[in-house]
């Protein structure tokens, strides 16, 4: 259930090269630690990597007989809303137990109806299903694109999988990467896509169909604008109502298994809330709780955390009864060269948030340890209720751009975060500013008004459909560590209802994500519902800075250091000099973070850049 592989190829007969196809399993290896198989036919193959939760056995890839042809299925993720399915199988004759895994369900249910019956999963998942009757694959993705599923053509067929190193790992496949891959790897304004040449993605809600034709692609479902009739008291009953019903479809059985990632703000606390309050009426015992705290490390407000986690989330957790864990990392694991690595292979490409990701990346690693299989996270209040920065400030919402790039430029960083040390040919090719006003334009052509909005309505409406559209959740942190990631709150039909929510109603209570704190305030401390959101921590101790020093003094020192080719060295060489400035300036810290990681992956993943 963890992570799947495929190629397809009418001109070779792949079971004469099933090791190609073993190798590209392989590959995906810490995203299923319990378990691997491939099938290869004459012109499919498909892999797959297992994580065995509650004890289901899911057979993968799972073959079923139309005829004389087969049927294989491969699925990664988690999807719910499986019952009605089940129900209608047994009716046609088709019985399966409770404890049938998702790939079984999804072999006969497209036997049976087709590729329709996928709109009706919910949860986080993604699908590969061979139909040897028409020799065509059909690759899909959830309602709001959780499971990544990436592909690119090979000298005569395609090859697809759960991650970028799948396709890299085909002996066909080349890591270029052209001025476009580039900037989309380290820009602000979508969600990563492909960013090798060639590489494209199966999109959120889609279904995609390649067979001796090509391909045909369409998708099932999206957000509309739709007049909002509920008043005040009956919409914070329904996003209760939602809310409650996604937490308890993604419980695991055994509550052992299951760990929440718990930060103290309304997100995460609400999801925890509601788990642990699901459990106690099963009589399953507490749940498990972990927050991320940092050794030797004072809390320094600054512009994106007002407040310290800890407190906010030991109340939390002391409320709803959990059994509670503060991870306190050491500054020293952060900058450690394996972790880093480590941090690169979980993404394929840099992330514009070292610190921060790494320290959720160390903090899942510790739960996989301790046994953990599935981690719930607050993933989407900040989207779907109003939550972030963006909605909040009024020059960020007229900003003529991504409210998240008018940010970064308020503060100095004119190409967005991390990229002020490009140098000048670099920034040429890249053309940030034409970039960010194409997708832009393209974006907000999409909106779709009520007649009766105004135009500030029109602005929300906007920055709304952005945040829902174009800002995505990146799960590889959890992946790396053999984790499956379960976010209750991104829920279609909770996303589709937030959505058309008027904005004074999401604001009502004077703060942002006014609905979601009132619909589970019965079970919050009065300090987190009226606890302002705050980003996750990052280490304020002396020796990240100086860490960061050394390493880009050691890049700076290396005349064979890749990133050299697309950074201003004099400019990296002035602010290395300064470690006053590493320590004090945010921005110039954010910039050497994206070069180190830049150097590491131009290295360690033998990219050309062809720009």
């Amino acid at each position: 259930m963890s992570g799947l592989v495929g190629w397809i190829d009418f001109d070779r007969d792949l079971r004469r090269h099933r090791p190609v196809a073993t190798a590209l399993a392989s590959t995906l290896a810490q995203r299923g630690p319990d378990g691997e198989a491939v099938w290869v036919g004459q012109h499919a193959a498909l892999g797959a990597r297992l994580l065995t939760v509650d004890g289901v056995k899911d057979e993968q890839p799972y073959v079923v007989r139309a005829g004389e042809h087969e049927i294989v299925s491969v699925v990664t993720g988690w999807p719910t809303g499986t019952a009605a399915i089940r129900a209608e199988l047994a009716t046609a004759g088709i019985a399966l137990s409770a404890d049938t895994g998702p790939a079984a369900l999804v072999a006969y249910a497209y036997r049976e109806w087709g590729p329709d019956f996928l709109a009706r999963l919910n949860g986080s998942w993604a699908v590969a299903i061979w139909d040897g009757r028409t020799e065509e694959v059909v690759l899909s993705r959830d309602h709001l694109g959780g499971q990544p599923l990436y592909w690119t053509r090979t000298a005569t067929g395609i090859v697809f999988g759960s991650e970028r190193k799948v396709l890299l790992a085909h002996p066909e496949v080349d890591p270029v990467v052209d001025a476009a891959g580039l900037r989309e790897a380290v820009s602000q304004a979508l969600p990563h896509g492909g960013i090798f040449s060639g590489f494209d993605r199966i999109g959120a809600a889609e279904i995609a169909r390649y067979g001796r034709g090509g391909w045909q692609r369409g998708k099932f479902w999206g957000i509309s604008t739709q007049p909002h009739t509920d008043d005040y008291d009956s919409t914070v009953a329904k996003v209760r109502e939602i809310l409650t019903r996604s937490v308890e479809d993604n419980l695991t059985d055994d509550p052992s298994q299951l760990l929440v990632m718990l930060s103290g703000g309304i997100d995460s606390s609400a999801v925890a809330g509601l788990a642990a309050d699901s459990l106690s009426r099963a009589g399953k015992g507490a749940l498990r709780t972990f927050t991320i705290g940092f050794q030797r490390s004072d809390f320094q407000a600054d512009v994106m955390r007002s407040t310290h986690d800890t407190p906010f989330a030991e109340e939390v957790a002391g409320r709803i009864g959990a059994n509670h864990t503060l991870v306190e990392l050491d500054t020293g694991d952060i900058l450690d060269p394996i972790v880093r690595l480590g941090m690169l292979k979980s993404k394929d490409f840099p992330t514009r948030q070292y610190d921060m990701d790494t320290a959720q990346y160390l903090t899942v690693q510790r739960a996989a340890q301790e046994g953990c299989k599935v981690v719930f996270a607050g993933y989407g209040g900040d989207k779907y209720f109003q939550g972030a920065t963006w909605y909040t400030h009024k020059d960020l919402v007229l900003s003529g751009t991504f409210p998240w790039v008018a940010l970064a430029q308020k503060h100095g960083a004119a190409n967005g975060f991390g990229t002020g040390l490009f140098n000048r040919e670099a920034l040429a090719a890249l053309d940030f500013q034409t970039y960010y006003k194409d997708v832009y334009a393209t974006a907000v052509s999409e909106v779709e008004y009520l007649p009766e909005e105004d135009e500030w309505q029109r602005h929300m409406r906007r920055v709304a459909y952005l945040m829902n559209t174009r800002f995505g959740i990146d799960a590889g942190s959890y992946s790396a560590a053999g984790l499956q990631l379960r976010t209750p709150i991104n829920h279609p039909e909770l996303v589709q209802y937030a959505y058309n929510i008027p904005n004074e109603m999401h604001n009502r209570r004077g703060i942002e994500k006014g609905i979601l704190r009132a619909a589970v305030a019965d079970l919050m401390p009065e300090s987190v519902l009226d606890r302002h959101r705050s980003a996750s921590p990052v280490s304020n101790h002396p020796d990240y800075p100086a860490g960061l020093q050394r390493a880009i003094k050691a890049v700076l020192a290396d005349p064979h250091a890749p990133v050299r080719q697309i950074m201003d060295v004099e400019a990296a060489a002035t602010i290395a000099s300064s470690l006053e400035r590493l320590t004090k300036d945010r921005m110039a810290r954010a910039d050497i973070e994206m070069m180190l990681q830049l150097n590491n992956w131009l290295d360690h993943y033998r990219v050309r850049l062809a720009l």
